[in-house]
């Protein structure tokens, strides 16, 4: 199933080129077209010079641009990395930034089409870099060939290096962004199509094979590639305002994602770049403070999100006959107990329902402050006792008795700081496709909403269910999983 539909909603390849047309308008791409008995024009996507062919056409007749591709490196499709370069634009129109862009490519290849792409169609400064020499030069051919070298600058760098090697030479400035089309595969033998096929009648790819071992294969695959770009991020931090890479295996998003949240980034934003038969992924991220959650969805995702979830449900235990207004008095105590705010919105005889608001999460780790809560009462209780068992007289060591008191708080206080406090992200968590670290940057703003919900207790003829649905708030879908959780161990009649 051809997946165009879902193309970013700028890209112009959303309705598929005319080969007819551009046969007729470009002789280097008519050598390459077929016609069926009923008058289709097609090309063999297998042929290498064909999908060069189309390549160089597009590029010519879409952005005006001259390029030369060797038939021993990669031949881009152009409809991917337009997907690629208006995903970015909207990344910077969030961020504030759309004039004066200074854009970084990581392994630009000999077209070095994204620079061009982006130097050609939006004005944007590009630095292109990449280990490979060779690659470069035809890269230096295509900028000087279409006389864009006053916009991109090319660097090698070794492959020890990702960014800081190819911006070391003038350490006061700034970039708006880096992209990069990691190498996918950790050995050559995963280039073999059926190589951990999700099933062994899957469709080979349509398109022919045509790129140097050094532009797909990478000592541990692209995770271990991006990896070593988030932690060079890591160390340039703020002199780039926004890091990207392409995926393209959808399994490896779980473990770059959950490597973003130890690496302490502000935000970071998940998409999928659809065209043709093909999907990848991209990730997104900043240490500025820029929630790039703001993003439009991709078409599918946006679709995905529009249809309207069930909440989640929870039968109470009762062994006997409960009214609501038992069930009320309840809800509203522990309403107060995790200082939510709330509103009644519907109050019947079978139903009620409640709109809560809360502005940081109060609920969480319950079992843990308790046993806090115990050890400080213990170890107070046994500074007491001493006191008691050493002092003949109670009023001539208040000082000691007090001093006693905060020392017994004072451990108590480091048992906190000892005690893990970061958990591992759930399956939930490892699924979202944003994120935005509030504990990063906090403002004084009592107006933030850490989470609002719906929440409606229904009574049946049998029982009484509580819904919970979630509505707006930054701690996302797994916070109404938490607060349900809560209520689940809290709430008894």
């Amino acid at each position: 199933m051809s997946l165009n539909k879902y193309m970013h909603p700028r890209n112009i390849y959303k309705t598929p080129p005319n080969f007819k047309q551009l046969a007729i308008d470009f002789p280097e791409f008519r050598a390459y077209v077929k016609q069926d008995v009923s008058g289709k024009v097609a090309i063999d996507f297998k042929d290498i010079k064909a999908l060069r062919a189309l390549t160089c056409t597009l590029l010519k007749k879409d952005f005006g641009l001259d390029v030369e591709i060797p038939l021993t490196r990669m031949i881009p499709t152009v409809p991917l990395r337009l997907n690629y370069i208006l995903w970015i634009e909207d990344l910077l129109s969030i961020s504030g930034e759309l004039d004066n862009i200074n854009g970084i490519d990581i392994g630009t290849g000999a077209s070095c089409i994204y620079p061009l792409l982006a130097a050609k169609s939006k004005g944007w400064s590009m630095l292109a870099s990449d280990v490979d020499k060779e690659s470069l030069d035809f890269a230096k051919n295509n900028i000087e060939r279409n006389c864009l070298s006053n916009l991109i600058t090319v660097k090698h760098v070794s492959e020890t290096t990702r960014l800081k090697e190819a911006i070391n030479d003038d350490p006061t400035k700034k970039f708006d962004f880096c992209m990069c089309n990691p190498p996918f595969f950790s050995s050559t033998q995963e280039l073999n199509p059926t190589y951990k096929a999700r099933r062994p009648d899957r469709p080979r790819p349509r398109n022919a094979f045509c790129a140097t071992t050094g532009e797909v294969v990478a000592d541990g695959g692209e995770v271990n590639f991006i990896k070593k770009l988030i932690e060079e991020s890591q160390e340039l931090e703020r002199r780039i305002k926004i890091y990207t890479s392409m995926i393209g295996h959808k399994s490896n998003l779980s473990p770059l994602k959950n490597l973003l949240r130890e690496a302490d980034v502000v935000s970071f934003k998940q998409t999928e770049f659809y065209q043709g038969h093909t999907t990848r992924w991209a990730l997104a991220w900043t240490y500025h403070d820029i929630d790039l959650r703001k993003i439009p969805e991709a078409t599918v995702t946006a679709a995905r999100k529009s249809k309207p979830k069930p909440p989640l449900q929870y039968e109470l235990p009762t062994e006997q006959e409960v009214n609501l207004k038992d069930v009320s008095e309840k809800l509203v105590d522990m309403f107060n107990k995790l200082q939510m705010d709330y509103n009644v919105v519907k109050e019947s005889k079978n139903v009620l329902g409640y709109c809560t608001t809360a502005r940081s999460n109060t609920w969480s780790h319950q079992r843990r402050k308790r046993r806090e809560q115990q050890r400080l009462n213990s170890l107070l209780n046994e500074n007491n006792n001493e006191y008691k068992l050493s002092s003949p007289s109670t009023s001539s060591n208040d000082g000691n008795s007090s001093l006693d008191v905060q020392n017994a708080s004072e451990q108590v206080a480091k048992m906190k700081v000892t005690s893990p406090s970061l958990k591992s992200p759930s399956k939930r968590e490892l699924d979202d496709d944003g994120f935005y670290n509030y504990k990063k940057m906090k403002t004084d703003s009592y107006d933030d909403c850490y989470l609002k919900t719906s929440l409606v207790v229904r009574k049946n003829d049998s029982n009484i269910v509580i819904e919970l649905l979630y509505l707006e708030g930054s701690a996302g879908k797994e916070g109404i999983h938490q607060v349900l959780q809560y209520i689940k161990n809290n709430f008894k009649l």
